[in-house]
């Protein structure tokens, strides 16, 4: 049956114009289609009285066009096959048909600059949180531009990887038209945040406390520091771990709680039990700084326990019921 059809379709394509046949199609050397489907009525000029059946016609679809802003030649055989396919009725109709048929599909221009400033707008708009940050964005190169369909345009940039700060960060641009998804172009930037971290203003000596006088802010590059400090209030009277030169910004892994009770020191021992308080001598076998276990021996026991450091002079047992 599917031969037949195709067989009729050529025929008709092929046949001498009758002048009594009631529609005439009149196919175009070059045409341009909207896409992504071709259909009968953007590749000829339909005429005729009966208004229904020239909309019918018309509305024929001839299978894919190609993509945006380029060609496709169909011959006047492939026509008539695409059309024995459609299962249209091609009954009395005259046919005007050139031997080749140029389809052109028609395109918009989505420059790569603006490509580029959709996924700029989208990684600042996710960075707007911190007002303190401020950031610097700069692409990596700029993508070519992209013919899209016709219709209203929708860009969408995403970060699969999330934004980094120590390495280029990857975006992906959906391009939409008229809501139907078209492509995604990919592009890459740098994304740099700064902002004003403690430093050093002199150098630091290990286990020295720190004081005013010995840290200052400065603007830098965060991207690639971890525990940063923004705040010079949180590190005063904290001590160094380890020399820290002059410059160097501080983080929490440099500083410390200074020590509160040193190895040998005799301290009071106190362990609170129901509604009693209980002291006794003892020797902190460890250093210790404010909240820290340590190991203290009772000077009369001689019995060796864990206590938190409370001040220089206490500790205190923790007990199952304690407070």
């Amino acid at each position: 049956m599917a031969r037949i059809l195709v067989m009729l379709a050529l025929l008709c394509l092929y046949a001498v114009p009758s002048a009594a046949a009631p529609v005439t199609v009149a196919v175009n050397a070059e045409a341009t289609v909207t896409g992504p489907i071709i259909t009968l009525g953007e590749l000829a000029t339909i005429t005729g009285d009966d208004k229904e059946r020239i909309k019918a016609l018309a509305a024929i679809k001839l299978g894919n066009a190609s993509s945006p802003g380029h060609r496709l030649a169909l011959t006047s055989d492939t026509l008539g096959v695409r059309l024995a396919g459609a299962g249209a009725d091609l009954s009395d109709i005259n046919w005007l048909v050139p031997p080749t048929i140029i389809i052109t599909t028609a395109a918009q221009t989505i420059s790569g600059d603006r490509l580029q400033a959709a996924a700029s707008e989208a990684l600042l708009t996710q960075l707007s949180g911190d007002g303190d940050t401020e950031l610097s964005v700069t692409p990596l190169g700029t993508p070519p531009d992209v013919m899209a369909p016709l219709g209203s345009v929708d860009l969408k940039a995403e970060f699969p990887a999330g934004i980094r700060f120590n390495a280029p960060t990857a975006a992906v641009v959906a391009i939409s038209a008229d809501g139907r998804p078209f492509t995604t172009v990919s592009l890459r930037f740098n994304v740099k945040a700064y902002q004003q971290v403690v430093v050093a203003a002199r150098n630091i000596a290990a286990r020295e406390a720190i004081t005013a006088d010995s840290v200052r802010t400065e603007r830098r590059e965060i991207g690639k520091m971890a525990g940063y400090i923004t705040d010079t209030g949180k590190v005063l009277g904290l001590a160094a771990r380890r020399p820290i030169t002059a410059g160097t910004p501080l983080t929490e892994a440099a500083v410390d709680k200074p020590l509160m009770v040193k190895r040998g020191t005799v301290v009071t021992i106190l362990v609170k039990a129901g509604g009693m308080i209980i002291t006794a001598g003892g020797q902190a076998m460890q250093d210790g700084r404010e909240g820290e276990l340590i190991r203290v021996q009772n000077v009369t026991s001689r019995r060796i326990v864990s206590a938190r450091v409370v001040d220089k002079n206490t500790v205190q047992v923790i007990i199952y019921g304690g407070r």
